[in-house]
């Protein structure tokens, strides 16, 4: 982190891959909302590992940071590099496809002393999804495993539209390279050391304004198959160690 990026209240952090004609789309919107919060901000668009489409010029004239992804061209890859450019004391995570609208962005950060966690839920009270049945219900199946695996006080456990404290964000190690690096980022940290409060608001998850999804479901049931896995023994490493400190 550099010096100018020290005073920065807010990070909003969007991975994209092939998403400049919805960026072209989201931005302004984008800069206005953001802009009401806190003048001490950036938006920082997170870009695949070589050009691919014509992100960079659509960051250019918009005027926010765009830098290429490190370590491979997965959204974990995204993700970690995101973290790790983000100056925030509070990091904004939200999709490059339109699905998350930055309307919602103010009711993110007015819970920012609130919790460590403040989750932009589909399935809270007054939230809602716009996905197609057979999207929802894999979704409900993922949400409802991880919640009782793990005991998570959040209805909505895979939505990465979040904000969250700066500083213990950037302390974990996360290895998922997938969208399941969303639950590794959650269960890390509620279940670890930071031992991290969350609180959901609501939101309504819309369809994708262009181009095409990047998800494949066989790969995403499978990641996430693995990811339970691992996590679980993460939990159960951090349940011992606790023990160890008491």
């Amino acid at each position: 982190m550099n010096n100018s990026q020290s005073a920065l209240q807010l990070s909003v952090v969007l991975p994209a891959y092939r998403e400049a004609d919805s960026l072209r789309q989201l931005l302004p919107g984008l800069k206005e909302q953001v802009a009401l919060l806190t003048p001490a901000s950036e938006i920082l668009i997170v870009d695949a590992q070589q050009p691919v489409d014509d992100t960079a010029a659509v960051c250019a004239a918009n005027a926010v940071r765009h830098v290429h992804r490190t370590g491979g061209n997965n959204y974990g890859d995204a993700v970690r590099t995101g973290i790790a450019e983000a100056g925030g004391d509070f990091i904004v995570f939200m999709d490059a496809d339109g699905s998350h609208n930055p309307a919602y962005i103010q009711s993110l950060w007015s819970q920012r002393t609130a919790r460590d966690i403040v989750i932009g839920s589909r399935y809270t009270r007054g939230g809602s999804t716009e996905n197609p049945a057979l999207l929802i219900g894999m979704s409900y199946v993922v949400n409802l495993t991880f919640r009782l695996a793990f005991q998570l006080d959040c209805k909505d456990v895979t939505n990465s539209f979040r904000l969250y404290r700066g500083d213990p964000l950037r302390g974990l190690q996360l290895i998922s390279n997938d969208f399941d690096i969303i639950e590794e980022i959650l269960i890390k940290l509620v279940a670890g050391r930071a031992h991290a409060t969350l609180i959901e608001v609501p939101m309504t998850f819309e369809r994708r304004k262009a181009g095409v999804s990047k998800r494949n479901l066989v790969t995403f049931a499978a990641s996430y198959l693995k990811t339970l896995i691992r996590l679980s023994k993460f939990r159960a490493a951090a349940r011992r160690e606790l023990r160890k400190d008491l």
